[in-house]
């Protein structure tokens, strides 16, 4: 998920020229966002593959 700046582009590198506030402001919520879906998304794997090895753990036992 990537989330465009609602403000004008800007290079992090040109010394000349720096953001404004609001842009650094913008950048700063645009990758928390992204840091915060990356996590859901990983959370989420994490149940399923813990819930699946549940499972797999229940087969064993049963088998056994």
């Amino acid at each position: 998920m990537h989330l465009s700046l609602k403000t004008e582009p800007f290079d992090l590198n040109d010394i000349e020229n720096e953001p404004s506030d609001e842009q650094l402001q913008s950048l700063m919520d645009a990758v928390a966002a992204e840091a915060r879906q990356r996590a859901q998304v990983a959370v989420q794997a994490m149940v399923e593959r813990v819930r699946s090895e549940i499972v797999l753990a229940k087969n064993r036992q049963a088998l056994a």
